[in-house]
């Protein structure tokens, strides 16, 4: 991975597809600190060189979202997840990140039916994960940093991961 002139040393982790529960997120609405929104996890799958499983339907997202200067649509990505190997250790999985949608394509990236038309550049979709398990052999996912890069999907959300070395 490079970024102005330096390189940023990443081994591949998983690529994850969230759904999402059907129906729009429930807007618990502007309060005097924020404009919240639940989005509740309804399932998914992750595989990857060392890692393959499935996102179990017990998180959601807690994220707020707003409109910055320019119009575009901004999100404070706030999520917590439960993931099983294909072995059976438990993996709680929570990320935080940034997801800025143009006010040019915000209509097409609120819209199921439209948003797998966006390219990957018509938005900015990045997280920061972090893992935690009890499951000795997956121990060394307590330890790392990683790093996403997203995409809408019809039905929720894909990240590719990426373990910074």
């Amino acid at each position: 991975m490079t970024s102005g002139g330096s390189t940023l040393p990443v081994r591949e982790l998983c690529t994850v597809r969230i759904e999402l529960a059907a129906g729009a997120p429930l807007a618990l609405g502007r309060s005097p600190w924020r404009n919240r929104r639940v989005s509740d996890i309804a399932g998914g799958r992750f595989t990857g060189p060392r890692l393959a499983g499935t996102v179990r339907p017990s998180g959601a997202d807690w994220s707020e979202s707003g409109v910055n200067a320019a119009g575009d649509g901004v999100t404070l990505i706030d999520v917590r997840s439960v993931w099983t190997t294909d072995d059976g250790a438990e993996i709680y999985v929570t990320y935080a990140g940034r997801l800025v949608a143009p006010a040019a394509t915000l209509e097409a990236f609120r819209d199921p039916a439209r948003v797998e038309t966006l390219t990957a550049d018509s938005y900015r979709f990045r997280i920061v994960p972090t893992f935690e398990t009890s499951a000795e052999r997956y121990g060394w996912l307590n330890e790392l940093v990683a790093v996403g890069f997203g995409r809408r999907t019809a039905a929720g959300v894909e990240y590719a991961l990426f373990e910074v070395l």
